[in-house]
């Protein structure tokens, strides 16, 4: 199980525990053996429309070459079984490029292209020197109507001392109907990282209790919705 090291409102942390909870589906697909499908993966095509059309230089001479035979298809590699596949990236001409530059592009509210710019590498940080911290407090209603949560894990205590912590964080919660902003860094304003090289995340924590049992969600989104800005009325 992974850990993360979070603080209360005291300035106290512990180190505990998230995990993902998966329900398992009561569907079941079988053949008319009864026996479960297995998954593989098999190798469709190596040629793509844009390589085809350069070949036959022209859509109509495409066309007549596929009523004519298979040219998109290559015998002796379709059909196999991909055990392991690596990923390449191709240019235009479809040839493997060895050299790649990598950029992040940025878009605004209404989809247009704001900045191209070199990624960031962004460390894992939900660990280390600075424990993760509680900030200010939402209302429920608020939260579910302005973010798209993409994950969530169950925030769980290790021991008898994490469960008198966590559980105070869900009863406060609880009581205020409230989620709870999680930051990192030494001021807890920075997004979370659960590895190296990986996603920035807000973090929301929810909580729940039910006499003494409780439970914390903590919820991840990197999206919000925004309203899209008024077309000016025309004079």
């Amino acid at each position: 199980m992974a850990k993360l090291d979070i603080s209360n409102t005291k300035g106290r942390n512990a180190e505990i525990l998230y995990t993902g909870q998966v329900k398992p589906s009561g569907v079941v697909m079988v053949n008319a053996a009864g026996e479960k499908p297995v998954n593989r993966r098999i190798v469709k095509t190596t040629r793509s429309y844009e390589q085809l059309l350069n070949q036959f230089t022209g859509a109509a001479a495409l066309s007549q070459a596929l009523v004519d035979g298979d040219p998109e298809l290559d015998m002796e590699i379709v059909g196999q079984y991909a055990e392991k596949p690596i990923k390449v990236y191709l240019n235009e001409q479809h040839a493997v490029v060895y050299k790649v530059r990598v950029e992040e592009q940025v878009f605004d509210a209404t989809g247009e292209l704001k900045e191209t710019r070199e990624p960031k590498y962004l460390e894992k940080n939900i660990t280390g020197e600075h424990p993760l911290k509680g900030g200010k407090l939402f209302p429920k209603k608020q939260i579910f109507n302005k973010f798209i949560f993409g994950r969530k894990y169950q925030l769980r205590h290790v021991n008898g001392l994490t469960y008198d912590f966590l559980f105070e964080i869900a009863k406060d919660l609880a009581e205020k109907d409230s989620l709870m902003m999680l930051g990192s860094g030494a001021k807890g304003l920075l997004p979370l990282v659960f590895q190296d090289g990986g996603t920035p995340w807000r973090a929301f924590v929810e909580g729940r209790v039910k006499d003494d049992s409780y439970c914390l969600i903590l919820h991840l989104t990197n999206l919000e919705l925004k309203a899209l800005p008024q077309a000016e009325e025309a004079a």
